[in-house]
């Protein structure tokens, strides 16, 4: 009988996320205290979780359901990301025939994720913020744009709704003159993340009992699977870990994944005179052309994000005075392209963790016949997170469908060198990033 033994739990998510801070405060609950019995666990209650959660009660309406969080539910990564709901990503390939059927495949996926998600607000009336005018990429160093005009090509050929915008419409739109061109693609969704998360916890099926502050230190594995937390346990037939960037930390897939943390800050609400000075812009999500580019994002309450950060950080959590450091490099992203702006500044700033594969692809599998693993959307987590959700039940219900058929084809992750090598090789490819993006950060 294999016995995984999990790391004493070190808290990874700080308090300071703007997403979280700007909603009203999310409910509550509890901690687990006593020894349960359920059909199911369900480990990690982000947006795979929640998803897995909702699907096994559609399929399986009398299971018992357990949904365990370490943390406060929904206040981890898939609250602290940049509330993007990706239809298609510019940086998947697009040079030849296989690598534009790999790219539109994977945009399946995502579609079929949205399609998921904006059901869920609509049935529930989830207040999040939910805006469908897409997303835009962006250069404002004029090297990157012959990659613009790849990718527009790209949407050209594959018959993909999108906008070509030039500098002058461009600032216009935006209210910033710092990009010289753009590409919008027309089918992404913009949300306040922890809003939609908060809504999917807040209408958890009947059948799911929802357990936070309880990480799990044992896992039994066993015809039937045995959890233990610090104050309780739970014997479980079917179990699925949903803990995206923590799994190695759980004992699982160390040698096939691992973490990125990010750092990102959002302004007060611009008043009434500075709104007014930068054109008075609808809301927008700007990513960049650079993969250590700045994200950027104009809020539906007229705050301003900026995430321009991407490092390799082992301990996953960064305190008070670290977050300090990140803010200033998030602060002169924000001057560069609001140098008017002058009395503007961060109200908020917060890390948050992705899972990444060396060569981009997730892990959806069973590792054993009543343990399922699903996670790694490589910065892509909200659509594919929720859909993989969806999937790993199907899976585990033997419930057929094109989309778990084209999931169970995909590519497994592939190995990652051991450390201190991988540390080395990464911190030097990230480092190159960097210097080769700093016109976009």
């Amino acid at each position: 009988m294999a016995v995984t033994e999990i790391k004493p739990y070190q808290t990874v998510n700080d308090q300071t996320c703007g997403w979280i801070h700007t909603i009203p405060p999310a409910p509550r609950f509890p901690c687990l205290e006593e020894n349960k019995q359920v059909d199911w666990v369900i480990i990690g209650a982000g947006f795979t979780g929640l998803s897995a959660a909702y699907r096994i009660a559609e399929l399986n309406p009398d299971d018992s359901i357990i949904l365990l969080d370490a943390e406060q539910a929904g206040k981890g990564a898939s609250s602290r990301n940049s509330g993007y709901i990706v239809d298609i990503t510019l940086n998947d390939g697009g040079s030849t025939l296989a690598d534009e059927q790999t790219q539109l495949a994977k945009s399946q996926l995502n579609r079929a994720g949205m399609d998921l998600l904006r059901q869920r607000v609509e049935q529930y009336n989830i207040p999040c913020d939910w805006d469908e005018s897409g997303k835009f990429h962006c250069a404002s160093d004029r090297r990157n744009i012959p990659k613009l005009k790849n990718f527009e090509g790209f949407l050209e050929r594959a018959g993909l709704e999108h906008q070509v915008w030039r500098k002058d419409k461009l600032n216009e739109r935006l209210g910033t003159s710092y990009y010289q061109h753009a590409v919008q693609t027309k089918s992404g969704i913009l949300v306040n993340p922890a809003g939609l998360i908060n809504g999917l916890v807040q209408n958890l099926p009947e059948s799911v009992e929802l357990y936070e502050q309880s990480p799990v230190l044992q896992i039994e594995q066993g015809e039937v699977i045995r959890l233990t937390t610090a104050k309780g346990s739970i014997s479980a037939d079917r179990v699925i870990v949903a803990v995206n960037a923590l799994m190695p930390r759980n004992g699982f897939k160390a040698n096939r994944v691992f973490p990125l943390t990010l750092t990102a800050s959002m302004s007060r609400p611009l008043n009434p005179a500075e709104y007014e000075s930068i054109g008075k812009p609808q809301p927008w999500g700007v990513l960049s052309a650079s993969s250590m580019g700045a994200t950027v994002r104009f809020t539906n309450d007229h705050r301003i994000m900026v995430r321009n950060t991407v490092e390799w950080w082992p301990s996953l959590t960064m305190n008070p005075d670290e977050l300090t450091i990140r803010r200033q490099r998030n602060l002169s992203g924000l001057r560069r392209r609001f140098p008017d702006l002058t009395n503007l500044d961060f109200e908020y700033s917060w890390s948050g963790n992705v899972c990444i594969s060396r060569n981009s692809k997730p892990v959806f599998e069973k590792a054993t016949n009543n343990l399922f693993l699903a996670g790694c959307y490589n910065a892509g987590g909200i659509a594919m997170g929720s859909l993989f959700g969806k999937l790993i039940v199907d899976y585990a219900l033997n419930h057929e469908s094109n989309e778990l058929t084209q999931v169970l084809n995909q590519e497994k992750p592939t190995i990652i060198p051991p450390r201190p090598f991988f540390d080395i090789g990464l911190q030097t490819r990230l480092a190159f990033n960097r210097f080769m993006g700093r016109a976009e950060a």
